[in-house]
This record gives structure tokens, sequence and C-alpha cells, in this order.
């Protein structure tokens, strides 16, 4: 017997209900999608706050210590601006 045929003979349930059916796709998929957002602002916005941050420091302690900006980076200037 060909698998098409079997295929045919099989029962298919019922659609369930929309009102069911919906409630059932949010309850699943919001504390995944929450999950996913969380990692992803863990991971990626805290990282990317945290290296501008310790950037930001290590000028300040280089223009503490030294009394000069790091090159190209004086106040007011972004990195297009350094000659």
């Amino acid at each position: 017997m060909d698998v098409l045929d079997q295929l045919a003979d099989v029962a298919v349930p019922p659609v369930p209900a929309q009102r069911s059916f919906t409630a059932g796709v949010r309850r699943k998929l919001n504390p995944r999608l929450l999950a996913v957002h969380v990692i992803e602002f863990a991971l990626g916005a805290t990282a990317w706050a945290v290296i501008h941050m310790t950037a930001a420091l290590v000028a300040a302690v280089q223009y503490t210590v030294t009394g000069t900006w790091p090159r190209g980076q004086g106040p007011g200037e972004t990195r297009g601006d350094a000659r």
C-alpha cells in the first residue's frame, strides 16, 4: 500500500475552538518570548552598556592622571572628528 493511500485513511481531529486555541498559543508562547527577551537584554544590551561605560571610565581616569584626553576623544568630539 502506498504512503499516500495510508494517509488518506487516517482520521483528522477536529479544529479546536478559536478561543481555546488562541489561549493555548498565548499560554505556551508568551513565557518563551519573555525568556528570549530577557536573555537578549542580559547578554546584548547589558554587555554593550558595560563596555561603553568602561571606555568612558578609562578615558576619565586617563584624563585625571595625565591631564589630556585620549587621542581623538576630547569632550564634545566624536571619533570621526579626530585629525
